[in-house]
């Protein structure tokens, strides 16, 4: 099995979050929270399932908790590495 890696892991997040908010600067992704872009719950999910289809990874959402919508996008990458390497 191939490691999962950073570039990978903002790659996934960059393609979701530019096609569902347009106004998203893919270089500005690892500054910015989940907050700061996505306002409905079933956007968040749409995200989550999104990056488990892309990356090859189950992400527990009650895992992550706060941090989902709290750390910036970059943070958030660094931790699906983890979980995504185990």
């Amino acid at each position: 099995m191939r490691k999962l890696n950073r570039e990978k892991v903002l790659a996934a997040m960059a393609e979701f979050l530019t096609h569902h908010f347009p106004e998203t600067v893919a270089g500005e992704l690892e500054r910015l929270t989940a907050s700061q872009l996505i306002h409905q719950s079933l956007e968040l999910v749409e995200f989550v399932l999104h990056l488990e289809d892309r990356l090859g990874i189950e992400i527990n959402i009650n895992d992550l908790g706060e941090a989902l919508i709290t750390s910036t996008f970059g943070k958030l990458a660094d931790r699906l590495v983890e979980i995504g390497n185990g």
